[in-house]
C-alpha cells in the first residue's frame, strides 16, 4: 500500500491509500464519478512524486496543485 495525493478533483489535496499496482481509480461523488489515473511528477527538490490525477487534467496545472499541496 502506499499513501498518494489526490489532485484535481472534489478529493483535491487529500491523502488516501492506492495499493501498489493500481494505476486508475474511480471515486463516486456527490457530483457524479471522478476518475483519478496515476501520474509521476517532478517536484523541485523532492524528486519523483507518485501522485493520483483527475484523468483530464492538464499537466501544468497538476503540478501547480501538487506544489501548493506540498508548501
Amino acid at each position: 500500500m502506499a499513501v498518494v495525493l489526490y489532485i484535481g478533483g472534489s478529493r483535491d489535496g487529500k491523502k488516501g491509500v492506492v495499493p501498489y499496482g493500481f494505476s486508475k481509480t474511480r471515486m463516486d461523488t456527490e457530483d457524479g464519478p471522478e476518475i483519478y489515473v496515476e501520474r509521476m511528477m517532478d517536484v523541485s527538490g523532492k524528486g519523483r512524486m507518485r501522485v493520483m490525477v483527475l484523468e483530464d487534467l492538464r499537466e501544468d496545472i497538476a503540478v501547480q496543485r501538487l506544489s501548493r499541496h506540498l508548501r
